[in-house]
């Protein structure tokens, strides 16, 4: 197997994994640690999201930016048996914008002089993983690396009396650990990754208008402090040759969405609920074939799709499940590929906790990925 059908398959499931769990987005893989000797990687994924739905009979119009997903690595072969990976990428991510004229935008003091704003929310969360591979002569290897994560976030909730929390940039460490096996010659591997949970300490400012009188209302802040997990999952992948010049691919993906409550203390004591959580843990799954047409060039068709959990799920993240089918390529030359992919995700309907309805959906998504050999 040549190099341009790995990177065929791997663009086609990497650079557009976009909408698992409504805001999983790289994917945490670790694929580039079986690059051959030492390469630099540069991907770069767009995704336009169509979301919308009804409440109360009131449209809310598309809530759901688009948005880029970076990546760049890093990898280098200490030896034959030991290698070193060095990853950035935003393994989560939120941008969601209600219209002005939507229920939960509508502040109930704002004919009382209260701030006038729309449900939103935006959530950055950017990481840097530094990885090490050791391999075994019996085609086993083991993975393991630290993992820096900055966490910073920004969410206005009208209808709790003009809430909105702004919180500050906190940077916090968490880890990856895994197995591998290979057997070349039949371009066989399964790699099994486990990525921590990273427990983030926030401090924030909440700000809420305060119940009249007197008129207008006025305007109260807290600095508060909020402690939240970004969750911890496993990622199964595995590829084997089938076929010359043919390629079977997939990944398996569990993310324990539990875990990722946030419950700042004046909203939880204006409204007596979470401001985001999920009531359930989420798999999502991947298959694919890459073929290798010519020396030069290989291509990949892969399928995704989410399991649907049927529960009610946030105004901040309406979706639930998906399926989802990519095409992918790429052209090899000297020391350097490069990768194309775009990808249709078909979004799970999906009913909020306050009664919205969600249906329809969908997202295109495109990714251009560069890898060169220093080596």
């Amino acid at each position: 197997m040549k190099k341009a059908l790995f990177q065929a398959c791997a663009l086609c499931v990497g650079a557009t994994t976009v909408q698992a769990g409504g805001i999983d987005r790289s994917g945490q893989g670790v694929n580039i640690l079986f690059e051959e000797g030492s390469v630099v990687q540069f991907r770069l994924g767009y995704t336009d999201p169509d979301v919308s739905g009804t409440q109360d009979g009131v449209d809310s119009g598309n809530v759901a930016n688009d948005f880029f997903t970076p990546h760049l690595a890093y990898k280098h072969a200490f030896s034959d048996q030991l290698d070193f990976a060095l990853i950035y990428d935003e393994p989560f991510g939120a941008d969601i914008r209600y219209p002005s004229n939507y229920p939960l935008s509508t502040n109930p003091l704002a004919a009382l002089g209260g701030r006038s704003d729309v449900l939103r929310a935006e959530a950055d969360i950017d990481a840097v993983t530094a990885l090490m591979r050791y391999k075994f002569d019996n085609g086993f290897s083991v993975i393991g690396g630290v993992r820096a994560q900055r966490f910073k976030a920004n969410v206005a909730v009208p209808a709790v009396a003009g809430y909105e929390i702004d919180t500050d940039t906190e940077i916090d460490f968490g880890y990856v650990v895994g197995v591998a096996w290979e057997k070349p010659e039949i371009a066989a591997r399964i790699a099994l990754t486990y990525n921590s949970k990273i427990t983030h300490n926030l401090s924030e400012v909440e700000s809420n208008n305060t119940l009249p009188p007197p008129i207008p209302v006025g305007l109260s802040s807290q600095d508060t402090t909020t402690e939240v997990d970004t969750p911890q999952s496993i990622n199964l992948d595995f590829q084997t040759g089938v076929a010359p010049r043919t390629l079977l691919f997939g990944s398996i993906r569990w993310v324990d969405w539990p875990q990722a409550v946030l419950a700042p203390p004046v909203y939880v004591g204006l409204l007596g609920d979470n401001l985001v959580d999920f009531p359930d843990d989420t798999f999502t799954y991947s298959l694919g074939m890459g073929y290798q047409f010519s020396d030069e060039f290989s291509g990949a068709v892969t399928l995704g799709y989410e399991t649907r959990t049927g529960s009610e799920v946030s105004n901040l993240g309406p979706t639930d499940g998906f399926w989802s089918v990519g095409l992918g390529g790429t052209y090899s030359f000297e020391n350097t590929q490069i990768s194309g992919g775009v990808r249709y995700t078909d979004i799970g309907d999906a009913t909020t906790t306050t009664g919205g309805e969600f249906t329809d959906n969908s997202a295109w998504s495109v990714g251009f990925q560069i890898t060169y050999a220093l080596d």
